[in-house]
């Protein structure tokens, strides 16, 4: 056995998927619709099934809705709600892709780059087309820099501001700019990276595990090592699924809840007591 065939998944031949590269029925693209029909019956089971004590799948399912719900709503705000189903979905659909891929003859959909490319791209445009939607043409701004003091005594240091900031006028936007582009590209690699060297480790762990066995007899045992050495990196593996999914979600938060979240700002009343104003709320303090 070389590498080549320790890495490939079960083989069941078909001519179906040949125009998109594949002759095989196991490929990321029919692992991913197998990854939504798990997501899908586990949701179908949990509304069936409702109890007002959650066992087995339901209460799987209320636990990771509580946990997606607790982590959205301090990064989104008001917004949480409606963007629940985003974050869920997401989470759930990679977890269970991740988790495929340490099934024997199986792969994982997210050890693929136009996998993850797609969701990444759904995060970016989602980020960009409901802060736009929700702050109009004042969502541009935080691509500009702040206004520097120009209307000093100083003639000189005036002058000094008013360079530094048609300087920053050109370079801040571009830099802005290119950051939002590095972040989908940052989504997908991450996943990507973590996805395939996982499935990499375990294809060389079968791949000494049959070099050791096709030895002499006395070279038998040691193939118990990368065996056991295998199983622990499954088990580690679900843990790393796990993480890979929260840090998608997370950051799909984050980029999310930049772009809708109004910006709070201190003022004063006129008893003196501070007030945080924004576009949602006032609140006395």
């Amino acid at each position: 056995m070389n590498m080549e065939q320790a890495e490939s998944p079960l083989v069941l031949k078909t001519e179906l998927f040949r125009s998109m590269g594949f002759e095989n029925w196991i490929n990321p693209y029919t692992m991913s619709l197998v990854a939504f029909a798990i997501v899908f019956l586990l949701m179908s089971i949990a509304k069936r099934k409702k109890q007002l004590v959650p066992t087995g799948v339901q209460n799987f399912v209320e636990l990771v809705i509580d946990f997606v719900q607790g982590m959205a709503e301090p990064l989104v705000g008001k917004h949480a709600e409606f963007f629940f189903p985003l974050f869920f979905t997401l989470f759930m659909f990679i977890f269970f892709a991740d988790l495929l891929g340490l099934v024997p003859g199986l792969v994982s959909p997210t050890s693929r780059v136009d996998v993850n490319l797609g969701m990444a791209l759904i995060v970016f445009l989602s980020t960009h087309y409901w802060g736009i939607k929700e702050k109009g043409l004042k969502y541009f701004e935080h691509f500009l820099p702040p206004s520097l003091p120009t209307n000093g005594p100083n003639f000189i240091l005036n002058l000094l501001m008013m360079v530094i900031q048609g300087v920053l006028l050109i370079l801040m936007p571009i830099i802005h700019i290119i950051g939002e582009l590095v972040k989908p590209v940052s989504l997908t690699l991450r996943l990507f990276g973590n996805m395939m060297a996982k499935e990499k480790l375990l294809a060389v762990l079968v791949l000494l595990i049959t070099v050791f066995w096709g030895m002499t007899p006395a070279m038998k045992p040691v193939a118990a090592f990368p065996f056991v050495l295998r199983v622990m990196i499954v088990i580690l593996g679900v843990f790393v699924c796990f993480v890979q999914a929260f840090v998608f979600m997370l950051l799909a938060m984050v980029y999310i809840g930049g772009a809708v979240q109004s910006h709070e700002h201190e003022e004063h009343d006129e008893q003196g007591h501070v007030v945080m104003v924004d576009e949602e709320r006032s609140t006395l303090i």
